[in-house]
Order: structure tokens, then C-alpha cells, then sequence
């Protein structure tokens, strides 16, 4: 019976996901697929600092579990709508500038700087806070935090983990994305007209927007959380023989 019902639970599952060639058209307008390659070369690095030369974690795996996750928690009529945002020409130059190979840590932080001591910006700046309450998902960075953080703060320190101090990890976290997704998303539009500007917020007031950023960022948690874990166990391992 259980198999049954678990079968029966993962062809409805099935039925009412988002089909593969919609996830593709998603990933190649949305540059989520050149995101993923570079979040794969990062973590290969990593675990190369690591291990050296021993076992490591095929990284090609954190796109597979990415586009998995993806088609499983988005409808065909969710992903649809999702998609139908992107022929927003704004929308369009948003991805395209946020994806600009140019754009460094520290040129957004010195733009962000340079944009809050200029009293003529600060109705854009208002602006884009607008528009990062709704890409900057604080249920869905919440739930990256508990998912990835936690679990790894505790078995690494078990001894030094107590809720208190994770609870003030979890708030900083939380202001910490959201400040860096205020950041980014200002320096992204510097170049947008005012009628930009709105069509973007206009565009992330959409239920659409508040599919994707929540499926997005449960799915990026997904792809990465088997490869964190393992790294967490050989960091303590490695700890632990000393």
C-alpha cells in the first residue's frame, strides 16, 4: 500500500510539474544555467582546497539537483506565467546587466556608497527598495539559512551551537542577503529610466515573481545542501584527527 501511495504521490507530482523544455527556456533567459556553471567551478575549487587529491564530489550534480527541484515545484502553469514576465523588455535588461562579468563586489559596494550620499537618487533608491522586498524573499532566505547553515554550525561545533546564538547567525544572514540583494539590484539598474524602474516593480508585484524567487531559491538550497554536507564532514573529520 505505502509503495502504492508513494507512487502514485510522484505521478502527480509529475502530471502538474513544469515540463523539461519549459525549464530549459527558463535557464537560458533567466542566465540561471551561467549562474549554475559558475557555482560549480566555485565549489570544485573548494573542495579541491579541501581534499587535494582525495574523493571529491562530482559538482555536476548541484545543476542536476537544481533542475530537478525546479520542475517539481513549479506547475506548467506557474512556470508558464513565470515565463511570460520574461518578455518584459525591463526585465530583460535587468538579467542581463545583473549578469554583467564586469560587475565585482567591490564596484557595488563603492556604486551603492556613491548612490546613497547623492540627494538627487533617492527617489531611485526608494525605488529599488521597492522592487528588493519582492526579489529578496525573506521566508525563502530564512529557509536556506535552516537548511544549509544550522545543520552544519551543529555538527561541526556540536558544543558551541546553541539556539541563542544560531537565532542571532540566522538574523544577521537574513539583513545581510537582503542588504547585498538591495545592493545588486541598484548598481544592476543604474543605467534604467524612470519608466523602467517601474515596469520592473511593476513586474515584481506579480504573483509570478513570488513563484520564482521562492522556487528558486528552495532549489538552489536543495542543489547545494548534499554537497555542504559533505564537505561539513570531512572539515570535522579533518578536525577531529588533529
Amino acid at each position: 500500500m505505502k509503495k502504492l501511495l508513494y507512487l502514485l504521490s510522484l505521478f502527480t507530482m509529475t502530471l502538474f510539474a513544469a515540463t523539461p523544455e519549459q525549464v530549459e527556456q527558463y535557464l537560458m533567459i533567466s542566465h540561471s544555467e551561467e549562474e549554475l556553471l559558475e557555482l560549480e567551478s566555485g565549489f570544485a575549487a573548494m573542495q579541491q582546497r579541501i581534499d587535494g587529491n582525495g574523493t571529491t564530489y562530482d559538482t555536476e550534480m548541484l545543476t542536476v539537483r537544481f533542475r530537478e527541484h525546479l520542475q517539481t515545484n513549479l506547475s506548467e502553469d506557474e512556470m508558464q506565467k513565470v515565463l511570460e514576465n520574461y518578455k518584459s523588455p525591463a526585465l530583460l535588461k535587468f538579467v542581463y546587466e545583473s549578469s554583467d562579468p564586469e560587475g565585482n563586489y567591490m564596484e557595488i559596494l563603492k556604486y551603492a556608497k556613491e548612490a546613497e550620499a547623492n540627494p538627487e537618487l533617492e527617489s531611485r533608491i526608494e525605488m529599488v527598495n521597492k522592487i528588493n522586498k519582492y526579489y529578496s524573499n525573506e521566508e525563502a532566505i530564512t529557509q536556506m539559512f535552516d537548511t544549509l547553515i544550522t545543520p552544519i554550525m551543529k555538527r561541526m561545533r556540536p558544543n558551541n551551537s546553541d539556539d541563542e546564538k544560531i537565532e542571532k547567525m540566522r538574523k544577521t544572514y537574513l539583513e545581510s542577503m537582503i542588504k547585498n540583494g538591495y545592493r545588486q539590484i541598484l548598481y544592476a539598474t543604474r543605467e534604467f529610466s524612470t519608466e523602467e524602474l517601474d515596469e520592473l516593480l511593476e513586474i515584481s508585484k506579480t504573483p509570478a515573481m513570488g513563484y520564482e524567487t521562492k522556487a528558486v531559491t528552495a532549489a538552489m538550497t536543495y542543489a547545494m545542501q548534499e554537497f555542504m554536507e559533505k564537505m561539513a564532514d570531512r572539515m570535522g573529520h579533518k578536525r577531529g584527527s588533529k
